[in-house]
C-alpha cells in the first residue's frame, strides 16, 4: 500500500476568478465613495453616482454569477 495521499480535485477556477472580479470593482466603488466622503466637490459626486454606484453594481452582478455557477457545478440547481 502507499502512503501517498488521494489526489484532490483541482478547485474551480471560474467562481474564484468572478468573486476575485467582484472584489476589485468593489473596492475600486469603496474608493470613490471614500473619495468622496473626504472631499466632496462636484466632481468627485459625479464620478461617485457613474463609476461608483456602476461598479457596486457590477460587483454585486458578478457575485451573483459566481454563486449560480458554483450551485450549478454542485448540481444543486
Amino acid at each position: 500500500m502507499s502512503d501517498a495521499p488521494a489526489p484532490t480535485p483541482p478547485p474551480p477556477r471560474g467562481p474564484v476568478r468572478l468573486v476575485t472580479a467582484a472584489c476589485v470593482m468593489a473596492l475600486l466603488g469603496i474608493a470613490f465613495s471614500l473619495a468622496h466622503f473626504i472631499g466632496a466637490t462636484p466632481l468627485l459626486f459625479t464620478l461617485f453616482m457613474i463609476a461608483g454606484q456602476g461598479s457596486f453594481g457590477l460587483a454585486v452582478f458578478l457575485y451573483a454569477v459566481a454563486i449560480l455557477k458554483d450551485l450549478k457545478r454542485q448540481k444543486v440547481l
